[in-house]
């Protein structure tokens, strides 16, 4: 599963219309035991259905023993699986699978429940990694948690050539001009690759030295995507471990930059009146396309989450989850940055949203 292929199947997930059948979203950690993962579900599958009637618990049994065939099948080495299997009239079965680690998560709805997988597109997002040593430069693009372009720059042998031929002080000029030759290459494969994809982010590998001649060789619009540099000796036995640094260290980052979103929204209401707090207010900007991001707490309540980023997902609207934030949770759960502050936004509403900032701020 790749990020473009993800955002696809949300957005189809998204439009899916109800149906008279219950849909199952099943979520699973694949790193668990088989037989344990059996057995929450089925735990969880013979609870859900004591409330449903007759016939939507004949339709719930039947989309049930689809997830539980496909389990049975398809067991394989991914660390996690999301299925959507729904019986009746209109039925639908989507099983995805993915490099990325997802807390078991099971539920039935006329609706396929979307939040878990808006929030690894938006933690997992897609990011460069360069490995250099002073012979070559692996590029590897990270798409959810997992190398899924690679690319390699290798430095050009170099003839020791003395005596007759060249003298000493002639090769360590050529030496010097096929190092900086290198070095460019490097920064192009990077910087195509970049564009390319629309990366925003880059983390560079390797010895001191070459990172920091690496970075130093980059151009300004490069250097400020660089979020981080793993200083380390780079062996082809360490490789892995190296990008599961560099994943760390991306989700942390990311992690901060949510709640930097969460004080600009903040900051917006306070200022220019350009954000919505709570949910009442959220959906209404989304509805009416006012909104440009949408901000919300991985803990708002499961109906809400799933509504709102429904909403947003079908209006092509930015999203931000955000995790362990005091602040966004006491005002709501969720916020929108807005587009432009429309008319029918009463003053009064937003003065008053204003002050329960300011007070909690005070």
């Amino acid at each position: 599963m790749n990020y473009a292929s993800l955002r696809k199947n949300i957005l189809s997930l998204a439009n899916l219309p109800a149906g008279e059948a219950p849909i199952l979203s099943a979520y699973f950690n694949l790193q668990s035991s088989h037989t344990a993962l059996m057995e929450r579900f089925d735990t969880w599958a013979k609870t859900s259905r004591k409330s449903l009637d007759e016939e939507s618990r004949a339709q719930f049994d039947r989309a049930s023993e689809k997830i539980q065939e496909w389990l049975h099948a398809k067991w394989a080495k991914e660390k996690s699986a999301a299925i959507f299997s729904r019986a009746g009239e209109q039925p639908f079965f989507l099983p995805l699978t993915f490099k990325v680690p997802m807390t078991d998560f099971f539920h039935a709805s006329d609706r396929p429940a979307i939040f878990p997988l808006v929030e690894i597109k938006d933690r997992f997002n897609r990011f460069v990694v360069v490995l250099t040593t002073q012979e070559s430069a692996r590029i590897i693009e990270i798409n959810l948690g997992e190398a899924s372009t690679e690319l390699l720059a290798e430095r050009p042998d170099i003839r020791k050539r003395n005596g007759r031929e060249w003298t000493r002080e002639h090769y360590q000029n050529h030496r010097r001009d096929r190092d900086l030759k290198f070095l460019k290459e490097k920064v192009e494969i990077i910087e195509g690759l970049m564009d390319k994809r629309g990366h925003n982010a880059l983390i560079i590998a390797g010895e001191p030295r070459y990172v920091n001649r690496l970075q130093e060789a980059l151009p300004k619009n490069l250097q400020e995507k660089v979020i981080d540099k793993i200083r380390t000796g780079i062996k082809d036995q360490r490789i892995q471990q190296i990008l599961e640094e560099a994943i760390e260290s991306y989700l942390s980052i990311e992690h901060d930059e949510s709640t930097g979103l969460v004080k600009s929204l903040f900051q917006a209401v306070r200022t220019n009146g350009l954000a919505t707090l709570g949910v009442a207010a959220t959906e209404n900007a989304l509805r009416s396309s006012w909104a440009d991001h949408l901000v919300i707490s991985s803990s708002l309540a499961h109906d809400d989450r799933e509504r709102l980023v429904r909403l947003a997902s079908l209006h092509s609207i930015q999203i931000e989850t955000v995790r362990n934030s005091p602040l966004l949770e006491e005002q709501g759960g969720v916020g929108a940055l807005l587009r432009y502050l429309p008319k029918v936004i009463s003053q009064e509403n937003t003065q008053e949203k204003l002050e329960g900032v300011m007070e909690h701020a005070a």
